[in-house]
């Protein structure tokens, strides 16, 4: 399980109506919330000033600062700032993974622990019920998008047969979320190959048994992918002309299409939480709540593949990027 804390940590890397009612604050007049996210930390902030909470009146924020962690002594690195933040007081812990709800609650003793993104929190134990977690962690759960984004690529791609599935068995739900997708592909009689990376060096060897007759490829959270690999897995993508699909609703240059919860959505969502623990309510007693799904089509990187997204699929998207959309913005005198 130590190994599993470390890759946990170091896959976070790659990835970063106001109530009149005064927030409930800690014995020194400030509540304190520590911030584990790799992204969504100004999204939760915005959401908490909002909720009438101001950095240096009433609240105070303790991020993770990932510069100051060295690759080689990594785990040892984080577990120190965690440690500061619990030496701190902090009144609630806020993660973007229930990775971190199972491999960190012995650091946190009853410190509440409030997680942006889970795909079956109950699976890996990060609570014991979606309506009633129990101990100190609840969360968002996302809407099974896993699942609806296989579907999707069918929608796009009818005669979709092969995808490549690209995961790490480091996460706590990894393997349940895998057993998923699988039963939702043996229904589109599409089969799942899966990519298992069990640290950051296997990238390379996942990348090279990748298929050659694949349709899609099929990103999962907390993949890894340094510069070179992140550029080996496009050349492979567009050697294979099988499309990237990525997890959440943005995506990056060169995905064909990503569905999943906004990260933003989820970092204010996560805040109401935040919100309701501070002003005294139990975290054992907050049901997991639901993250909304978006879909985003990049026809430019499906272009580089030759593959046409079909009109129906295209009504469906929330955003829809089109040629030249992550073309840099000209400057003045260009």
């Amino acid at each position: 399980m130590k190994s599993a804390k470390t890759m946990v940590v170091m896959f976070t890397l790659m990835m970063l109506a106001v109530s009149g009612i005064m927030p409930i604050q800690a014995s020194d007049g400030m509540a304190k919330v520590g911030l584990m996210m790799w992204i969504g930390n100004e999204a939760f902030i915005e959401e908490m000033t909002r909720l009438g909470y101001v950095e240096g009146q009433n609240i105070s924020y303790f991020a993770l600062n990932y510069a100051d962690l060295k690759p080689e002594d990594f785990q040892n690195g984080f577990k120190t700032q965690l440690q500061m933040m619990v030496d701190s007081q902090i009144d609630v812990l806020v993660t973007n993974t229930d990775s971190d709800a199972v491999y960190y609650r012995e650091t946190l003793g009853t410190i509440p622990m409030v997680f942006a993104r889970s795909d079956d929190p109950v699976a890996t134990g990060a609570v014991a019920d979606l309506i009633k977690p129990g101990g100190f962690t609840t969360g968002i759960i996302t809407n099974k998008p896993h699942e609806r984004r296989l579907q999707i690529l069918t929608e796009i791609k009818p005669n979709t047969k092969k995808v490549y599935y690209l995961y790490s068995t480091l996460t706590a739900d990894a393997e349940p979320v895998l057993k998923q997708v699988q039963s939702v592909a043996q229904s589109l009689n599409v089969e799942i190959i899966p990519g298992a990376l069990t640290d950051p060096q296997s990238i390379g060897t996942v990348l090279d048994n990748m298929p050659e007759d694949i349709d899609w490829i099929f990103l999962t959270p907390y993949v890894y992918l340094d510069e070179p690999s992140l550029q080996k897995l496009m050349d492979l993508s567009n050697a294979r002309q099988a499309g990237l699909c990525y997890f959440v609703d943005s995506v990056p240059p060169g995905y064909v299409m990503g569905y999943g919860p906004s990260l933003d959505d989820t970092a204010r969502q996560a805040a109401r939480i935040v919100d309701r623990i501070l002003r005294g309510g139990n975290p054992a007693e907050l049901p997991v709540e639901i993250a909304e799904n978006y879909l985003t089509i990049n026809l430019e990187a499906a272009q580089v593949i030759n593959l046409a997204v079909p009109e129906a699929t295209l009504r469906q998207a929330n955003l829809i990027i089109r040629p030249g959309y992550f073309d840099p913005t000209p400057t003045p005198g260009n």
